[in-house]
């Protein structure tokens, strides 16, 4: 194959990123549990076995995502996650070359259903590149359930869940909860290419008008967007409730998000939805008393 050069900055880039980060879990940590971050909180009092299956998981998803949000450049974005197809090569040939996936290599018993996991999501994150507007949320969630839904299905399995409508209700609180984080980057999923937002909640057009309207904060989003966070919320207690209790503790970092989603959609709603303005987070100390409640509960 003949490489065009920006695949080879890619790939040198994140060589180098292997060799100056000789600690891969530091890498992954900073990836995946920043301090601060919702997960960070949600993982507080995992056991460390539990904690190093999530890191590793969500340090591939949000590289992937990180990926969509940084390239405004479609044929760019695609050369980096071919890289990361060959990449996932190279891990089951136990020649890993980036930080997460020789973090993956470490701490994961890897098997061929894996593979075409990670294969099938990096595949899936391809339909990121250009988002048309959906007619319902049921659809566009379809989108985040192939990609951020899959790592928690997985993330589930592998921490010990064994129901299987359970995993399925803890997949779609995964896609529910992502959505929720793309609606937090609007410069991203909120452009004339990529359209995350439902047409029952607005056409395109006038999204995209709205958007740029809302520069002097003159503009009620309230009317608009409150439908939307609304059916958010009722999907996120919908899944929450159809978890087996069997399977509670298990998936107790996932709970945890779920809380943390559902407090931070009431934040939006109490704000203004100002969805396409600011972007809204819980305060650190609520964030460690939900994660706290959550653990004793769960």
């Amino acid at each position: 194959m003949e490489w065009s050069p920006a695949h080879l900055k890619y790939m040198a880039s994140s060589v180098n990123s292997a060799t100056n980060n000789s600690n891969t879990l530091d890498y992954c940590i900073n990836k995946a549990i920043p301090d601060g971050s919702n997960l960070y909180y949600a993982t507080l009092f995992e056991e460390d076995n539990n904690k190093a299956i999530i890191i590793g998981l969500h340090a591939f998803l949000y590289e992937l995502t990180d990926i969509i949000q940084e390239c405004s450049d479609p044929g760019i974005a695609r050369v980096k996650l071919h890289w990361w197809q060959e990449e996932i090569e190279r891990l089951f040939q136990q020649q890993p070359r980036h930080p997460i996936t020789k973090y993956l290599n470490e701490y994961f018993t890897l098997d061929q259903d894996i593979k075409a996991s990670f294969n099938s999501i990096i595949n899936n994150f391809d339909n990121f590149l250009f988002i048309d507007q959906t007619e319902s949320l049921a659809t566009i969630l379809t989108l985040y359930n192939s990609t951020a839904g899959e790592i928690w299905h997985l993330c589930g399995v592998q921490l010990g869940a064994t129901e299987t409508l359970s995993l399925e209700h803890y997949r779609n609180i995964g896609s529910v909860y992502h959505y929720l984080r793309c609606l937090q980057a609007p410069n991203t999923y909120i452009t004339e290419s990529r359209c995350i937002i439902p047409k029952h909640i607005i056409n395109q057009d006038d999204l995209l008008n709205l958007k740029f309207e809302t520069q002097n904060n003159s503009i009620n989003q309230t009317d608009i967007f409150s439908p939307l966070i609304t059916e958010i919320k009722k999907l996120l207690k919908e899944n929450y409730t159809g978890l087996h209790k069997n399977d509670f503790s298990a998936l107790k970092q996932g709970l945890i998000l779920n809380r943390l989603a559902l407090k931070t959609c009431d934040e939006i709603l109490n704000d203004g939805c100002k969805l396409l303005s600011t972007n809204t987070s819980l305060t650190p100390l609520r964030k460690l008393w939900l994660a706290w409640w959550m653990h004793l509960t769960a």
